[in-house]
């Protein structure tokens, strides 16, 4: 869920009745109920487990470097109290932390 609803809106735009046509025609398996406008529990599930309704973009999924390095050369060497900028009670937290660990070279 984003902090701002209005970027739900651009990144999850509502469809219209022409792409849930299009949709229809694409998943629903029966002609009969394409042209009733209707969906059967088959052409959903066929719709749901579709690339479309991935959980993450499949462009992200492809290899864009080589990860060839020590694990340790890709995170950050940090404890779950790093953000913190205080006591662990009561203290502030604040991800400024985070940027002053980097820039120690941590």
């Amino acid at each position: 869920r984003q902090r701002d609803p209005r970027l739900n809106e651009i990144l999850y735009p509502k469809y219209s009745e022409k792409r849930a046509t299009e949709i229809l025609s694409a998943y629903e398996p029966n002609e009969e109920l394409v042209k009733e406008c209707r969906m059967s529990k088959d052409g959903f599930i066929r719709y749901l487990m579709s690339d479309e309704n991935a959980p993450v973009f499949l462009d992200k999924l492809d290899i864009y470097m080589e990860m060839d390095q020590p694990l340790a050369h890709y995170y950050i060497n940090s404890s779950h109290n790093t953000y913190l900028s205080g006591r662990q009670f009561g203290g502030k937290s604040s991800v400024e932390m985070y940027r002053q660990v980097l820039l120690a070279g941590c």
